[in-house]
């Protein structure tokens, strides 16, 4: 496996190295691995290509030591006149029945002197192309570094692969996709460097790290080192004295070192030998101290799989002395995290209250499963209350909750009734971010003992999330409301769920002007609050989605680039939510591929059972729209029957009806979203609704456009008013209305609906015989489709202009798929003999005598 790697990100290179080989030649330079010999090799397999003769030389550090050892094939006698020799061998090279010839030599700064003079006498001679390859930061023979000096040969440096062109060739030698933050990573410990990565990317695939999952791959560890990578990267090492290989363990457990600490530990001579030798880089302009790097990060990897333990732990314990001064003083909590993290590991004695404080600092740098490390280590140590509350939200935040809710059970028959309080609010949070609506419900027994505690406020406010998550939406509201702003004490946590709360029931309401504010609030809370930290990326979730609902969604794609995206990405938890987060807007906006893609890797990321079946239903929504219904029936049928997410039917609903419309069951899909709609309704989830009923609209009912009309009163945001217009120009088959409410659609993103409602409005125009209008809203609505890959009811009944009413398309469309007329009877609640009719009527109005050209001619066959 992994055999076929293709040359990836070098077209520019290659089509440079060729147009030289036309005159003297080129000098390809660059460090190990970066692909000098597979460019040459290229340029090679173009002059095989073009009949032209040529020849390979490979230098080697063994035949140095031989005169014209690299050319010993063409050298027939061992003289005594070295010019002799070196002429002999350069006429040898050089023999071509077809003109100068191309030469290739590898590795050219190995090259004996006497090699090295040959080399340069064929570019000297014009006698041949040569294409010379040399390891930058090695020395060459003066031979050779005169190609360039004296302008002989231009020389041309290779750098490493880009994060882009990394990822690229990974995807092409995978055969398939991989999730970003795996690529990413891969770059990052190879750094576009193509030896690395190869043997890296085979060693994980072996040993089942770097794997496939729902057709994402994904790179799931640390690297592993194998005895063959090792080999690789000391090469690039060489052999160094042992004050040098102190500075690279140093930098292996800790990079990158404040200068101070690393000369604390080690002498400045292996410092400036270290960067003598390439191995080290020390950055000068970081504040508030210079600060040293390894120059590779493999150089790390490699010493940490070969150091033996006790010397690393040493090494940690050092390092740990060395950098206590850096934290005095005001508290960088990088550093303190840094330090925390290298003391657990080593042979420092422990420090409960910097424990403590680092796990602490960890959480709000969004890394909880440092925090996690870190307070577990405080608890052993001796920290008590404090260690265990850190190592609970640690839990939490890490999404860990089963566990954490086993600690704050224990933690509740120990601590005051006020502390009870607290603690039981928290376990409440806890089963809310279960989805665990049963025992969430348990609130309702806090009331009196948080009123007696003073916590009024902290109770209201997790009632409201409560009641949010019970789709009880005005009792949310008026919760959140009376928590947020009345007077008292209010905790962290709880002030957090109260704006969760409001948030979510107002979004799904449509009262989207009283969010703003309350979201902002909630989202410099997890700034700063260790209890709500990773919470900041539910609250984007949930923040977005109540904007998408309401049509704004610029808006949303703005929480997505502001809110999301500069956050820490050190942890699968926050990938995740970063890659649904896009994917969400993505199927709002009808990029249909890319949602694809950002949710199949959200999907891959996310072990939180709740977020995972939420990305799932929205994956099968979007693959449906695209009218993969097949694949989209696989990705609903991974979540459990009962899954509180599926039936919680508010995402269900509308993958299932998108489903149904891709397998041409429109008549299906609409009642499931009018049936979706009429719950929205009793609930007062009324932009659900109004989503719901554009739906139908697309999938060509317009039976409650008067509906529409009323929720545009009520319902905040652009998708109202372009839904009610659009299911009123449908229903009276307004082809200029429907056209217009397609232009709006568009304005606000919602390009899938804007191409339904313009394929609707040239059907509409077709019907009234206004040819030239049909073709403009035809042309409109493909262009929406290319540009989306939507394949919906709609742009199918455009692209097969036949007089068929929607019945007939439908009963048609199931024939499609193999169904026999009595199936299809049984699927649409009808007899066969209606069926039947349905068929013949059809028939008589397209002028075809049968069913399968009936299916023939719908199928564009």
């Amino acid at each position: 496996m992994l055999d076929n790697w293709p040359l990836t990100g070098r077209a520019e290179e290659l089509s440079a190295v060729v147009s030289y080989t036309r005159g003297r030649g080129v000098v390809l330079a660059g460090a190990a691995g970066v692909g000098k010999s597979r460019l040459a090799h290229e340029a090679l397999a173009h002059a095989r290509r073009t009949a032209r003769e040529w020849r390979y030389v490979t230098a080697t550090a063994s035949a140095r030591s031989v005169p014209l050892g690299a050319f010993a094939e063409y050298a027939t006698h061992l003289g005594e006149d070295p010019l002799a020799r070196i002429g002999e061998v350069v006429d040898a090279v050089t023999c071509s029945s077809s003109g100068p010839p191309l030469v290739m030599i590898d590795d050219a700064h190995l090259l004996d002197e006497q090699s090295a003079i040959v080399a340069h006498q064929l570019v000297h001679r014009g006698a041949a192309s040569v294409v010379l390859t040399i390891r930058a930061g090695e020395s060459a023979p003066d031979a050779i570094t005169a190609l360039w000096k004296e302008q002989l040969l231009p020389r041309l440096e290779l750098q490493p692969l880009s994060r882009t062109e990394t990822a690229e060739l990974i995807e092409r030698v995978l055969g398939g996709p991989i999730e970003s933050a795996s690529a990413a990573r891969l770059w990052h410990y190879t750094r576009g460097n193509v030896l690395y990565l190869r043997q890296l990317m085979s060693d994980e695939v072996t040993v089942g790290h770097l794997m496939q999952r729902c057709g994402v791959w994904f790179w799931d560890s640390e690297p592993a080192v194998s005895p063959t990578l090792a080999e690789l990267i000391d090469t690039n090492i060489g052999r160094q004295p042992d004050r040098v290989i102190e500075v690279l363990d140093v930098l292996a457990v800790a990079a990158p070192v404040d200068l101070g600490v690393l000369r604390a530990i080690v002498v400045d001579d292996a410092i400036e030998d270290a960067e003598a030798a390439n191995l080290i880089v020390v950055d000068t302009k970081t504040t508030p101290r210079p600060t040293v790097r390894l120059a590779h990060p493999m150089y790390g990897e490699a010493r940490r799989s070969r150091a033996p333990a006790m010397r690393l732990r040493r090494v940690r314990s050092a390092i740990v002395a060395a950098s206590a001064p850096l934290t005095d003083g005001p508290v960088d909590e990088v550093r303190l995290v840094r330090r925390a993290v290298l003391a657990i590991d080593s042979d420092s004695p422990p420090d409960p209250t910097m424990l403590i404080a680092a796990a602490d600092a960890a959480i709000r740098l969004m890394d909880p499963l440092s925090a996690q490390r870190i307070a577990e280590r405080a608890v052993t140590s001796g920290g008590g209350l404090f260690a265990q509350l850190m190592l609970m939200s640690a839990l939490v935040n890490g999404e860990r909750l089963k566990e954490a809710l086993e600690i704050n059970g224990e933690l509740l028959k120990e601590v005051t009734p006020s502390d009870r309080v607290s603690l039981g609010l928290i376990r409440i949070g806890i089963y809310i971010r279960q989805n665990d609506r049963v025992a969430a419900r348990g609130v309702d027994e806090l009331e009196t003992a948080a009123a007696e505690a003073g916590m009024t406020r902290s109770y209201q406010c997790v009632v409201a999330a409560v009641r949010s998550l019970d789709n009880d939406i005005e009792a949310a509201v008026d919760a959140a409301i009376a928590g947020l702003t009345g007077p008292g004490e209010l905790t962290e946590a709880a002030e957090f769920a109260g704006i969760f709360g409001l948030i979510t029931a107002s979004g799904e309401r449509g009262s989207i002007s009283m969010i703003r504010e309350f979201a902002d609030r909630g989202y410099a809370l997890a700034c700063t609050s260790t209890h709500t930290a990773s919470s900041r990326f539910a609250l984007s979730a949930c923040h977005v989605v109540t904007l998408l609902l309401a049509g704004m969604l610029a808006d949303a794609d703005d929480v997505v680039a502001n809110r999301v995206d500069p956050q820490p990405m050190e942890f699968p938890l926050a990938l995740a939510y970063r890659a649904f987060t896009h994917g969400l807007v993505a199927t709002a906006t009808g990029e249909l591929a890319a949602a694809h893609r950002l949710l199949g890797e959200a999907g891959v990321l996310i072990e939180q059972q709740l977020l995972r079946s939420c990305i799932s239903f929205e994956l099968a929504t979007s693959l449906a729209m695209a009218g993969d219904a097949e694949r989209a029936r696989a990705e609903v049928d991974t979540v459990a029957t009962d899954d509180p997410v599926r039936q919680s039917l508010v995402y269900a609903d509308t993958a299932e009806a998108w489903i149904r419309a891709a397998d041409d069951l429109v008549s299906d899909a609409v009642t499931i979203v009018l049936a979706a709609a009429e719950r929205a309704r009793r609930i007062g989830a009324s932009a659900r609704e109004v989503c719901f009923l554009q739906l139908a609209a697309q999938f060509g009912d317009a039976s409650h456009s008067e509906r529409l009309v009323e929720l545009v009163a009520v319902v905040e945001g652009p998708r109202a008013h372009a839904a009610a217009a659009h299911a009123h120009a449908l229903g009276s088959a307004d082809g200029d209305g429907l056209f217009a409410a397609a232009r709006d659609y568009e304005a606000f993103g919602d390009r899938v609906a804007a191409g339904d409602a313009a394929a609707q409005a040239a059907i509409a125009y077709r019907a009234h015989a206004r040819r030239g209008a049909a073709l403009t809203a035809t042309a409109f609505a493909r262009r929406l489709a290319d540009e989306t890959g939507a394949d919906t009811p709609a742009l199918r009944a455009n692209d097969t202009p036949i007089p068929l009413t929607g019945r007939q398309r439908e009963i048609i469309g199931l024939a499609r798929h193999g169904l026999s007329n009595r199936e299809i009877a049984q699927r649409l609640t009808m007899s066969v003999r209606t069926v039947e009719g349905h068929m013949f009527r059809a028939c008589q109005r397209t002028g075809v005598n049968s069913r399968d050209e009936l299916v023939a001619l719908l199928s564009g066959r």
